[in-house]
C-alpha cells in the first residue's frame, strides 16, 4: 500500500495531493454533514427503499411569499416598521423580502419533480405571482392572509406568524409539504420520501446544535424562536437540541390542530408582532414536527440539501457543485438558495442574474 502511494505520488502528485487532503477534510454541501464523495450512495439507496411501499394519499405543497416590488405592499411594510421602530437588522434586512423569481423555479420544481402532487397553495398578503396563470395546470391556487389569519393582527410582516396558520388554508389535505419560495426539488421524489404509506411524517434532521449557535454567538429571531419552541417540548419531558435542514417540511393539520389546542396561550402571544421578535414561536420547521415526533407521527429521516447565500462569493462553489451532479445525474434532494445579509461586504458580483442563470439550468418547465 505504502509503495502505491508513492508511485502515485511521483506519477500524478497533483491527484495524489488532491485525494489526501480531502480524506482529511472532504468537501461538506449539506447540513447533515455528509461527504460530497458519498452522497450518490446514500441518493440511491434511500430512494430505492422509499420507494418498495406506495404512498397513495392526497399531498398538498404550501409556500409564503412576498413581492417585495408590490408599491402597495412597500408602504404598508414603511409604515408599520417607523410606527413600531424598527431597527435595521435580521428582522426587516430587505434581502430577507427580495424577490428573485425564485417561487417561479421552486413552483417548476415541484411540477417537474414531484407530480403526485395534489394542489400547491401559495399564501399572500394581498398579491399574486404575474406568472401564475402561465403553467398548464389547475393544481395551483393563491391564498390570501386574510383567509387564514384574524384580521386584528394584520397586515403581519412576521414569517412565524404566517406559518401559525398553515392549517387553516381551506381545502388543504390533510398532510402537506410546507416550502419556503427559496427551496427547489433538485431531482424526482417520491410522495414516500415525505410521508410513509401508514402516515408518518419524515422529520429532516439537521446536524446543527442549536445550544453551540446559541453559544457561539449567533442571534437570531427563528433561532430564538425555536429555542422557545425546545422550552415547550421540555415540558413535554423531551430535549431537543436539533433543527431541521433548511429545506421542506412534512406537516400535517392535525398535528397543528394539537399544538393549537394545548399552547394556545404562548402562540396568541406572539400573534401581534408585525416583525419577528424574541418572544416568536417556530410552529411550521421546528414545534410542529418536533410535537409530532414526540407523539409517534414522525420519524427521522435523511435530506440531502445544498443550503448556501446566494450573495456569498462561496455560491460558485455550489453552483459548480450542482453543475457536476447535474451531468452525473446525482443532484441532490433538494436545494436551498437562502438570501440574507443584505449589509455583507463581500458579496457575489450580480449575485441575482448569476441565480437566475443557474434555476433556468435546472428548473426550467
Amino acid at each position: 500500500m505504502f509503495i502505491k502511494k508513492i508511485k502515485k505520488f511521483l506519477n500524478s502528485p497533483e491527484i495524489f495531493l488532491r485525494d489526501y487532503f480531502l480524506k482529511r477534510k472532504p468537501i461538506i454541501r449539506n447540513e447533515i454533514r455528509c461527504p460530497v464523495e458519498e452522497e450518490a450512495i446514500l441518493l440511491k439507496h434511500d430512494l430505492e427503499f422509499e420507494e418498495i411501499i406506495n404512498t397513495t394519499f392526497p399531498i398538498d405543497v404550501v409556500y409564503t411569499w412576498v413581492d417585495d416590488r408590490d408599491d402597495m405592499w412597500v408602504k404598508r411594510l414603511e409604515k408599520f416598521s417607523l410606527r413600531d421602530n424598527v431597527q435595521p437588522s435580521h428582522e426587516i434586512d430587505h434581502a430577507r423580502f427580495e424577490n428573485h423569481n425564485e417561487l417561479y423555479y421552486s413552483v417548476s420544481s415541484v411540477l417537474k419533480n414531484m407530480p403526485w402532487v395534489r394542489k400547491i397553495f401559495i399564501v399572500t398578503d394581498s398579491q399574486q405571482p404575474q406568472w401564475s396563470q402561465s403553467f398548464n395546470t389547475d393544481k395551483i391556487k393563491i391564498i390570501d392572509h386574510k383567509d387564514i389569519i384574524d384580521g386584528k393582527f394584520l397586515p403581519t410582516f412576521n414569517s412565524h406568524v404566517i406559518e401559525a396558520h398553515l392549517h387553516l388554508i381551506p381545502d388543504l389535505s390533510e398532510q402537506f409539504i410546507y416550502f419556503n419560495d427559496d427551496v427547489f426539488v433538485s431531482r424526482e421524489l417520491p410522495a414516500s420520501h415525505f410521508f410513509k404509506s401508514n402516515g408518518l411524517a419524515s422529520l429532516f434532521l439537521s446536524k446543527k446544535s442549536l445550544m453551540k449557535m446559541r453559544t457561539g454567538g449567533v442571534s437570531t429571531p427563528t433561532l430564538s424562536a425555536s429555542l422557545n419552541s425546545s422550552n415547550i417540548l421540555r415540558e413535554l419531558g423531551m430535549e431537543v437540541d436539533s433543527p431541521l435542514v433548511h429545506t421542506y417540511v412534512p406537516l400535517t393539520k392535525s398535528g397543528y390542530d394539537y399544538v393549537w389546542s394545548h399552547f394556545r396561550d404562548r402562540i396568541e402571544l406572539f400573534l401581534g408582532n408585525k416583525f419577528r421578535e424574541s418572544n416568536d414561536l417556530n410552529l411550521a420547521t421546528f414545534l410542529v414536527p418536533w410535537v409530532s415526533y414526540t407523539m409517534g407521527n414522525a420519524y427521522p429521516n435523511r435530506d440531502i440539501c445544498y443550503y448556501f447565500n446566494i450573495r456569498s462569493a462561496h455560491a460558485k462553489s455550489f453552483y459548480r457543485s450542482m453543475d457536476d451532479a447535474m451531468n452525473t445525474k446525482t443532484m441532490p434532494h433538494s436545494i436551498c438558495a437562502n438570501d440574507f445579509s443584505a449589509n455583507n461586504l463581500n458579496v457575489l458580483p450580480e449575485y441575482n442574474n448569476r441565480l437566475v442563470q443557474e434555476l433556468n439550468k435546472y428548473f426550467e418547465i
